[in-house]
């Protein structure tokens, strides 16, 4: 527990001197990825830890631009998404910042991956143009690329999910009663090192078994909204972000503790199976994925966790 403390004094170190006393949290991840959703809820762990208001929170389906007062700071959700892999998330980054050219918007902790250069530089010397604008990198890597476009206003921070209040986990602990979980994604960024498949083999159970009670409401709020009718996709979108909030995550942090913390042991390609089995306490191996994130997020955090180990 002492590490994770660590991780999550320097979350606070790092941030909390860029914030002010409210803000807006935009990019909430309203869709059944586990990992995504515990970055989410560790940052509202932050925002409240800091005694921060926040006013708004959508996703980059539901959100209206609602007029703020130049004090309000803009938070952009952290994770593995900007890049052009899912560069509809890149897309939103960039209306929100010409929605909010005179707000300090903070990216929090992503790892970046762009398989063209061209679209990165085209991408990221647009966002530089905004005069209050700070790229947090969840990995030295990343760091270390952000630092040729951002400067000084990049930030290495910590991923947002260790900030995570554990009362928010502690409900939904199950006793321990096998020995090894195998958490193989089955997505597009599978690959890397190789998984010793020698105990229980799953991807996140919302994957697998994505007709569940804590995915079917949200998937009939998407395709209203999709649908784009003016009148009644806004109404959706209003009330999509209240379910969301109220119901969706918790229901998604219920999955992943039920699914973790039945086991000893647990080896993943999902970075966020490695963090969410740290907070539980587990024994880990982290397997990289397939564009290296895994490995560079170990060997900037991980490595001296006495419980967590690496496979390339």
């Amino acid at each position: 527990m002492d590490k994770i403390n660590s991780l999550q004094v320097l979350a606070n170190e790092r941030l909390a001197t860029l914030l002010r006393q409210k803000c807006i949290l935009l990019d909430a991840p309203y869709y059944h990825n586990i990992g995504d959703v515990l970055i989410w809820a560790g940052t509202q762990s932050f925002i409240e830890t800091n005694g921060i208001r926040c006013l708004y929170t959508a996703s980059y389906e539901t959100c209206t631009f609602p007029k703020i007062s130049e004090d309000v700071v803009v938070l952009f959700n952290g994770g593995g998404n900007l890049g052009d892999l899912y560069h509809e998330h890149v897309e939103f980054l960039k209306a929100v910042v010409r929605h909010y050219p005179n707000n300090r918007i903070i990216v929090l902790p992503q790892t970046v991956y762009y398989g063209d250069k061209a679209v990165m530089d085209s991408d990221f010397e647009f966002l530089a143009r905004h005069d209050d604008f700070y790229f947090c990198a969840r990995d030295k890597v990343v760091f270390e690329s952000l630092k040729n476009y951002f400067g000084s206003k990049t930030l290495l921070v910590p991923d947002m999910a260790f900030c995570i209040d554990f009362a928010r986990l502690k409900p939904y602990l199950l006793p321990i009663s096998r020995d090894k979980l195998v958490i193989d994604r089955i997505d597009c960024e599978k690959g890397g090192g190789q998984l010793c498949v020698d105990g229980d083999v799953s991807d996140w159970p919302v994957f697998e078994h994505s007709f569940r009670k804590s995915t079917f409401v949200n998937k009939l709020f998407k395709r209203v909204s999709d649908l784009r009718i003016p009148v009644l996709s806004k109404f959706c979108n209003l009330i999509w972000n209240w379910y969301a909030s109220s119901y969706f995550q918790k229901a998604m942090i219920k999955e992943g503790v039920r699914f973790i913390s039945p086991y000893k042991r647990v080896e993943t390609t999902r970075l966020h199976g490695a963090i969410l089995s740290i907070l539980l306490g587990k024994e880990v191996v982290l397997v990289d994925n397939s564009y290296g994130k895994n490995k560079n997020f170990y060997d900037t955090w991980l490595s001296g966790f006495d419980n967590v180990s690496l496979k390339d």
